[in-house]
Parts: structure tokens; C-alpha cells; sequence
């Protein structure tokens, strides 16, 4: 064999793991993190002459001129009460939820929610479901909540309406896929919306989640002056005011990750019952016929019950997340060797 044929065929071989290496979604998707492409079919679902005229933005709250005629959230926090989810209405609620996965992180924090018997809300990005829908099925199968959290993430309001549909419709096709499930809540990126986007997603079927308490763990991943303290420090702060909320932190990054069952230990320490954010609204988290319940009492001797915050917490996360990192680590590995056993193998022949 010809050293160019040899490496023809390593090639091949190379190809055929690094598609074999990752778990995704059966089915032909768009390109991930990538603006999607609108069906055909979708363009009837929204009447278009029924949406307000709210200017497209040309960056995130770029101009807040018409936010409060237009109710630009991202300007100044306005809310429609027809259509936007904020807080918890009951007494001492709280609807904890996390964005922007499944990430490598999230069975790590779906492990510690097992154990404290806590019951959360997930807003997933149709780009992460379709590469992980195995952790997607877990959050499922576990009893929590799924919003969708458009495919790409982009801000609302400076994307076409035609994007808008293709964004949301994308994530609900691969969440139907992936778990058999039709959410009936959205969230938008960064909060970023504007009567006109409202319109598109009450069309299609959708409330709106929003928040009322921002952890703001995203930050942690651009900014190296965050510290991972200031995420429980804020909800030992929130806590004292005895009211419901809706709390946002994000299981993409790390940081948020490893930090979010010290901020649940607070929460429910504070006497506050922690609930999918459709279960505190009474609202139906899904065309189908699912019911979710509230957390439960954490059984006892776990870290949910203590009060030490932080040590309890990295401890169960780190030790989670190497054992699943180490699972996969593992698999491709063995999967490589073999074929490098392929390889050098039939180069010995040849010679």
C-alpha cells in the first residue's frame, strides 16, 4: 500500500471516530449555534399584520427610544402580565432555573438535585440538544422543567421575524425529538424582548419566562475579576426579603454549575419551597399531559441540609462531574485505539 493511500484511509478512519466520539441527535438539524433556516410550513402559524411595529434593533438595547411604547424589557425591565412570567406568585416560592445547556456540567448538577430531591427549571438551547440528548432525557426522566431557549441564541429584537419563528421552532422540533415533549414555554436570550417578539411567541403558542433575580454567573465566563462567592452571597442576601422569585443561573459555565447547589442548600434553609417555574405559576408546562411536582424534602444527611455553603457543594460537583467526564474520556478512548490498532495493522501488511 501506498503511503498516500495509507493516509487516505487514516483519514477515513479519523473521520469516522470524531462522528462516532460524540452522542447527537438522529435526524438532519441546521448548523449548531448558526441562525436557522425557516420552513415553509412555519410561515403560517404567524399572522404578520398582527404584530406590533416595534423597530428591529440593531444591537441589544441599542435604542430604548420606544421602550416603554414598544415594552423593551431589555431597556428598562418592562413586563406584559398577559404574556411574561417574572416571579413566583404564591408565598415563599421559588422557581430556580438554569440556562444555556445541556453542557458537560449539567449531569453534575442533575446528580445533586437527585440527591436533595430538588425539582428546577431548564431553558435549553436547540444546539445543545442536538448534541446531548441523553443529558436532555435525563432532565426528563428526573422531573424537571423545559423551556425552550431559541437554537442560536440571539437577541429577539434585532432578528427578523422570520428568524425569530425559525429560532423557536428549531429548539421545540429537537426537544420533541429528543425527549417527546412540546414545551409551551420560552425564554429569550438575555431577556431581550419587545411586543413584537411577545407576539410571535404568544402566536406559536408560548408564554414567556423571565426573572427577577440574576445571579449573573454568566459573567464568570469573560470577566476574571467574578468571583464564585458573589453567586451564594446573592442569595443569602434575597433570601431575607421573604418574597417568591424567579432566579437565573446558567449550567453552561462552570462556575454556575459547581455553584448552584450551595445556592439551593440557602434557598431551602431560608424556608422557601423550590418549584418548576410551571408548577408555582399553575401553568401547563407542556402541550402534553405531563404533571411536575414541587421539590420534596432533601432526605437527611445530604449537603442540601447543611450550612457550611461552599465545601459540601465543590466536593459532590467535582467528584460528579469527573466521574462522567471519565465515563466518556474512557469510551473514546477505547474507540481510538482500536482503530489505531486498524491502522497500523494493515500498514504492517503492506510492508
Amino acid at each position: 500500500m501506498h503511503l498516500t493511500s495509507l493516509s487516505a484511509l487514516f483519514t477515513t478512519i479519523l473521520f469516522a471516530f470524531l462522528s462516532l466520539s460524540e452522542a447527537a441527535l438522529p435526524g438532519t438539524w441546521p448548523l449548531l449555534d448558526k441562525p436557522p433556516p425557516m420552513k415553509p410550513e412555519w410561515a403560517s402559524l404567524v399572522n404578520i399584520q398582527q404584530l406590533p411595529k416595534a423597530p428591529i434593533q440593531t444591537t441589544l438595547a441599542g435604542n430604548c427610544s420606544q421602550a416603554a411604547q414598544f415594552c423593551i424589557w431589555s431597556c428598562n425591565t418592562c413586563t406584559r402580565s398577559a404574556s411574561d412570567i417574572v416571579t413566583c406568585p404564591g408565598t415563599k416560592e421559588w422557581g430556580i432555573s438554569y440556562d444555556d445547556g445541556p453542557s458537560p456540567y449539567t449531569p453534575a448538577l442533575l446528580d445533586f438535585l437527585k440527591q436533595t430531591n430538588t425539582k428546577v427549571t431548564f431553558a435549553v438551547i436547540g444546539s445543545r440538544v442536538v448534541e446531548r440528548p441523553e443529558v436532555l432525557q435525563r432532565i426528563k426522566d428526573e422531573g424537571h422543567e423545559i423551556v425552550i431557549h431559541t437554537w442560536s441564541h440571539p437577541s429577539l429584537t434585532t432578528v427578523s421575524t422570520q428568524q425569530i419563528i425559525a429560532e423557536l421552532k428549531w429548539t421545540e422540533l429537537a426537544i420533541q425529538t429528543a425527549v417527546g415533549l412540546t414545551p409551551k414555554i420560552m425564554r429569550p436570550p438575555f431577556g431581550d424582548i419587545d411586543d413584537r417578539v411577545r407576539s410571535i411567541a404568544t402566536q406559536l403558542g408560548y408564554k414567556i419566562l423571565l426573572w427577577d433575580r440574576d445571579t449573573f454567573d454568566w459573567k464568570s465566563a469573560s470577566d476574571p475579576s467574578f468571583q464564585p462567592s458573589w453567586i451564594p452571597g446573592n442569595f443569602t442576601q434575597w433570601v431575607t426579603d421573604g418574597n417568591s422569585h424567579i432566579s437565573l443561573e446558567h449550567d453552561l459555565y462552570p462556575i454556575g454549575a459547581q455553584n448552584a447547589p450551595a445556592a439551593i442548600k440557602i434557598v431551602r434553609n431560608a424556608g422557601y419551597t423550590i418549584k418548576p417555574v410551571s408548577v408555582c405559576t399553575g401553568m401547563p408546562a407542556y402541550v402534553q399531559n405531563v404533571q411536575l411536582v414541587a421539590s420534596g424534602p432533601a432526605p437527611p444527611n445530604t449537603t442540601a441540609n447543611g450550612t457550611d455553603g461552599t465545601a459540601n457543594t465543590a466536593s459532590t460537583n467535582d467528584t460528579s462531574n469527573n466521574s462522567s467526564s471519565s465515563s466518556a474520556f474512557g469510551s473514546h478512548h477505547l474507540l481510538s485505539s482500536v482503530l489505531l490498532l486498524i491502522v497500523i495493522s494493515m500498514a504492517i501488511s503492506t510492508l
